[in-house]
């Protein structure tokens, strides 16, 4: 999935458009998709941008996280009047802090300059069990069930391991894998205990990790 085209969301603070008396037309601006920030996963390593502009540019951010591909840093545009469809990489670390984090791209084109925002989350892409805000609800089980799945986008090598035994944890379908759409099948026993038991496995991509409840219930009484 590397440096393929994702989701892609940037800010569009707005396009710089200047013309003079007779027929320059100037303008920059960024393309995608709108007014949002461009958002990122705590394990993403790739995403791009696009915009438009009239001039040759120069493209920078403001932290050491978030970086502009080498290759995509500037170009010399010679000025046609006419607008020059552009792209380019962002590179990003992996977020193990515990909390989203900014960072804006600054594109600078001749005389003007506009901004884009990028915001990359502290969580990795996981889409069941489903999200809450920035947690994650347990994969749930009634008693007499025993398979359903784990399912995430993995942005560089996996691993998903049990935190602490649990024998009533059967089995988990995969283990570790390459950067991709992933099932994991998630398969336990019958719950004949009694009470309500809940185990933790624990996902990790490219140095984050994130927890992973599931909790099958006692059989209801009659």
């Amino acid at each position: 999935m590397k440096k393929l085209g994702f989701i892609i969301i940037a800010v569009l603070l707005g396009c710089v458009v200047a013309c003079n008396k007779d027929t320059e037309y100037h303008q920059t601006r960024f393309l995608r998709p709108g007014d949002t920030p461009l958002i990122v996963y705590a394990d993403q390593e790739w995403d791009s941008i696009a915009f438009q502009t009239t001039e040759s540019f120069e493209l920078s951010t403001n932290v050491t996280w978030c970086k502009v591909d080498e290759r995509y840093k500037s170009l010399d545009i010679p000025y046609s009047n006419a607008l020059v469809d552009c792209y380019a990489w962002l590179q990003f670390e992996p977020n193990a802090t515990g909390e989203s984090r900014y960072a804006i791209v600054h594109l600078a084109a001749g005389d003007y300059s506009v901004d884009g925002f990028v915001v990359q989350y502290p969580f990795l892409c996981i889409t069941s069990p489903t999200r809450y805000g920035e947690g994650l609800t347990p994969l749930t089980f009634n008693y007499d069930e025993t398979q359903k799945e784990i399912t995430f986008t993995a942005f560089g090598e996996w691993t998903l391991a049990l935190k602490e035994p649990a024998a009533w944890v059967t089995q988990l379908s995969r283990i570790q894998g390459g950067e991709g759409d992933v099932k994991v099948t998630v398969t336990l026993e019958t719950n004949t205990t009694g009470a309500d038991r809940s185990a933790i496995v624990t996902l990790t991509s490219r140095g984050v990790s994130e927890d992973i409840t599931i909790t099958q219930y006692k059989q209801p009484e009659e």
